[in-house]
């Protein structure tokens, strides 16, 4: 037993919890995929249906013929300037000029190699300008100022490894924001669905309730009813069983989907568990009349006085499942020997409860280990329960079966 003191249940909305944030994280990033290629997608779209596309100083040389009058630019092509709004000119090897097409009238008509120069990088008196040689020829192309943002661009090594470190900080904070946005929805999600489930639960369960109270009243009425044969009494003591049978399913299944959803109000105070402890054991062996029945209750000096901040009617629910499961599972006709030690280890308090029963199956065990319900097994649903309120309280709980024969069950709580 000891070995296994290490082996807790997790909580199942924890896996639950995780797999929509897994699916939500998924959907998030697809979405911000696609949007993204849908906005450059649409912006490349509307950048070309602008035509923003400037005529080159190759284009305008190749369109401009000599004629013994000296030159002249094709209809085509100066049609094309004028939309462009654009100019151009022609320039000899010396920096002359030869020819032009909507030349500002501000610019010069001749220029030093320095000029040149500073025009195949910069700006000519601040018109954006293209250069294209063209044997011993220059062919220069200009646009409108404001209309071209023209520099040359140096980046250097260091620069570029900055930039990859902040590209990827970038990219880690973008991770991070669509992992948070993920978290946000995925738990109002998993609320709205959580409440929507128990609003569901509690509202089958009041209308069944009023029903079966009037069965239980009609069938206790007919149990007592001395006209009726015996045979008919005895159906009518049947019909008032199965439906307090009934009715403690409905408060489980309650009280099992409000725990399993964190919905359960639990109406703390300070709870001393060893006066719990003993007056439940108390109460089932007042009960049993024919001694088949023995309980042993070990509480070590410092658990004595320990409070809890906890619910005292669910801690009672918790040790009454404990008691009733192996009651109901001794597995022989022998008397019960219930044993439940209850001792403090550093700022935590521990409380087992051991019998001499057949122990837990394995199919059992299988079942309380695995947080999944959708295999059919035994019905283990008082256990259940009391995981539900152990985890509800923030404590522990195992279950397993003793060397010597017989199971147990130990919790472990944060005591106050």
């Amino acid at each position: 037993m000891k070995k296994e003191r290490d082996h807790f249940y997790r909580l199942p909305k924890v896996a639950r919890t995780f797999q929509y944030g897994f699916y939500m994280t998924v959907g998030i990033v697809l979405l911000v995929v696609v949007l993204n290629l849908v906005i450059c997608i649409v912006s490349m779209f509307v950048y070309v249906k602008k035509n923003v596309t400037n005529i080159g100083g190759g284009e305008v040389r190749e369109a401009l013929l000599v004629t013994e009058d000296g030159y002249a630019l094709t209809y085509e092509m100066s049609q094309k300037l004028a939309e462009k709004e654009q100019w151009a000119m022609l320039l000899d090897g010396e920096g002359h000029e030869l020819w032009s097409y909507q030349k500002p009238a501000e610019l010069a008509d001749s220029y030093s190699r320095t000029d040149i120069a500073r025009m195949t990088r910069w700006y000519l008196d601040g018109y954006p300008v293209w250069l294209r040689v063209w044997e011993d020829e220059i062919m220069v192309v200009g646009m409108e100022k404001d209309t071209v943002w023209k520099y040359p661009v140096e980046f250097s090594i260091s620069w570029i490894d900055y930039l990859k470190q902040v590209g990827l900080y970038f990219l880690l904070i973008n991770i991070a924001w669509i992992v948070l946005l993920a978290a946000l929805f995925t738990r109002r999600f998993m609320r709205n669905r959580e409440r929507a489930r128990i609003e569901w639960i509690a509202g089958i369960s009041h209308d069944i309730r009023t029903p079966l109270s009037m069965v239980m009243g009609y069938a206790d009425t007919l149990e007592k009813n001395g006209e009726l044969s015996e045979e008919a009494r005895q159906q009518a003591a049947v019909i008032r069983h199965q439906s307090v049978v009934m009715k403690e399913l409905i408060a489980d299944l309650n009280l099992t989907s409000q725990l399993e959803y964190s919905m359960q109000p639990l109406r703390r105070e300070h709870v001393r568990p060893a006066q719990t402890l003993r007056s439940v054991a108390a109460a089932f062996l007042n009960d049993d009349s024919e001694g088949n029945l023995q309980i042993e209750v070990e509480i070590d000096g410092k658990a004595e006085q320990t409070a809890l901040s906890a619910d005292e009617q669910l801690l009672q629910r918790t040790f009454r499942n404990l008691i009733l499961n192996s009651i109901k599972h001794s597995g022989h006709s022998e008397a019960l020997e219930i044993r439940i030690r209850m001792w403090e280890e550093r700022r935590h308090l521990w409380i087992c409860f051991e019998d001499n029963g057949a122990g837990y199956s394995e199919e059992v065990l299988r079942r309380l280990r695995n947080q999944k319900k959708k295999d059919a097994g035994p019905n283990i649903r008082g256990l259940e329960i009391v995981k539900k309120i152990v985890t509800a309280h923030g404590g522990r709980v195992r279950f397993g079966n003793r060397e010597e024969g017989g199971s147990f069950c130990e919790m472990r709580f944060v005591r106050s």
